[in-house]
């Protein structure tokens, strides 16, 4: 199935970093993202991105905002598209072993377009959380990749969602 949208001509501004007594605030005209300061950012391959990696952690989180003009009509099967090919992206790296724990696409709470998530654990490998938005002008997206293990997977994950901010729409 092929999707057709807009791209946006609107260049985000590259995210901005603050240190705070142990914690670093990653500013970004789309989101704010507060982690300890054990998280350090790399460089991405362009300005939509922000790679994070926790060596005590032993996780990495990509931040990335896509910038589209999408019809409310069309939202939902860009969201499914999304996160299937997200899924995809690692049966790929891994055939035949991605175990998918969770998927849902649903309203975002506030009613400013959808919210996708999915779980998928590569047995003894890595496990896979993410969460995306869908609005009408942009898909932002957080995925985090983490060492086996489930319950401290969701243990990260839930630490640096408490910590995020989206700026939707």
């Amino acid at each position: 199935m092929k999707l057709n949208y807009t791209f946006s001509v609107n260049p985000p501004h590259p995210p901005k970093e603050v240190r705070l007594a142990g914690v670093v605030q990653h500013t970004y005209n789309e989101f704010m993202l507060d982690l300890p300061d054990h998280w350090k950012s790399y460089p991405a391959p362009d300005s939509n991105t922000l790679n994070l990696h926790s060596e005590k952690e032993g996780a990495a989180i990509i931040l990335s905002v896509q910038f589209f003009e999408i019809p409310a009509e069309k939202a939902a099967e860009f969201a499914d598209v999304n996160v299937n090919s997200r899924i995809a992206a690692h049966e790929q790296q891994s055939p035949g072993r991605v175990e998918v724990l969770r998927r849902s696409v649903k309203p975002h709470s506030g009613g400013v377009g959808l919210e996708m998530s999915y779980a998928a654990e590569v047995s003894d490998e890595n496990v896979f959380l993410y969460v995306g938005y869908v609005t009408r002008r942009k898909v932002l997206n957080l995925l985090m990749v983490c060492n086996p293990g489930r319950e401290e997977a969701a243990r990260l994950f839930n630490n640096a969602m408490s910590g995020f901010r989206p700026k939707l729409p």
